[in-house]
């Protein structure tokens, strides 16, 4: 068994690259052996760019249900929602099909109902959760097993070095569940290899800046003055070791956290370049940092502990 958890593409913003572009990224996961896609109904045009492209047939797809809406996870909104998915991927059925985020207005008992049809219709392989609470999963998984219906067994969460909160609630209840763990937004959306002064001036391009599409999310989930005051000690760190923050923080999420290859997690790396992806995938093959490294990302952890965010799901039901 591989000592590295599963790589996996997150293909949230693949609709938003070229024909040419798409067609390299291709060529660069597979010759870096990365085999599963990470999609969503709600990322914007990617089946369907995905479909077209005809990575479905090259590479194992994971979706996702409607989220971050009202009503999403009612049943015929769920059952739309993978229709359309799996029209606009062309298959008849994906590996994993997560619930993107909990739906307050829509009692569980009738999602996981429309999530265990759609299972025994034979429309996908794994039920996956992503963005729910500890004890939400602990009911889901309950309802789930007193029905005898199909179990969630793998999560999607936000984690990374400057979101850590998960340690100390979730994952204990993922481990006892035997529910593997998929670590999205490995380098807080970018935060990570971003300059503090850029961050503060405003002059920083990406998702940070204003006017993008998620650039209200993402800084109040990260720009905050303590988290702004960590990143020179993060860039320290990283120039300490003659390495890119880049590559910092995926090695860190990947051989030093609380992921475990031996149980099935994975990291969820994205890209919007050539050179960045190549960038990233390149940290993977450098292994496990050392262990005074591993001691100064603590540090830097307790830092940003009082203000580092939970999930994005938690807030941006707050905006």
């Amino acid at each position: 068994m591989s000592s590295t958890p599963i790589i996996i593409f997150g293909a949230a913003g693949f609709a938003a690259l070229d024909a040419a572009s798409q067609a390299g990224f291709s060529k660069i996961l597979q010759a870096n052996s990365v085999k599963d896609i990470d999609t969503a109904n709600l990322y914007s045009g990617s089946e369907a760019a995905l479909g077209k492209q005809g990575w479905p047939k090259d590479f194992t797809i994971h979706t996702k249900a409607p989220g971050f809406q009202p009503g999403c996870l009612k049943k015929q909104s769920v059952l739309d929602g993978m229709e359309k998915s799996l029209t606009n991927l062309g298959l008849s059925s994906v590996e994993t099909y997560f619930l993107h985020s909990p739906d307050p207005d829509t009692p569980i008992e009738e999602t996981l109902s429309t999530i265990s049809e759609l299972y025994e219709a034979g429309k996908f392989k794994h039920f996956g959760l992503s963005n729910f609470k500890p004890e939400q999963v602990q009911k889901i998984y309950d309802i789930q097993k007193s029905n005898g219906k199909v179990l969630p067994t793998v999560y999607q969460g936000n984690y990374n070095a400057a979101a850590r909160h998960i340690e100390s609630d979730l994952f204990p209840v993922l481990r006892k569940l035997k529910i593997s763990f998929y670590a999205y937004s490995p380098i807080a959306g970018g935060f990570l290899v971003k300059s503090a002064q850029t961050l503060r001036d405003g002059t920083d391009g990406g998702r940070f800046a204003e006017g993008a599409p998620a650039a209200k999310l993402y800084n109040s989930l990260y720009r905050k003055e303590s988290m702004l005051d960590a990143l020179d000690e993060w860039e320290a760190i990283a120039n300490g070791l003659g390495i890119s923050k880049v590559a910092l923080a995926y090695r860190w999420v990947t051989f030093n956290s609380a992921l475990e290859a031996s149980l099935g997690d994975g990291v969820i790396l994205g890209a919007s370049k050539a050179s960045q992806l190549e960038e990233s995938l390149a940290a993977f093959k450098d292994g496990p940092l050392d262990a005074e490294t591993v001691k100064k990302i603590d540090g830097f952890w307790k830092k940003v502990e009082k203000d580092a965010p939970y999930d994005n799901y938690s807030v941006f039901i707050k905006q």
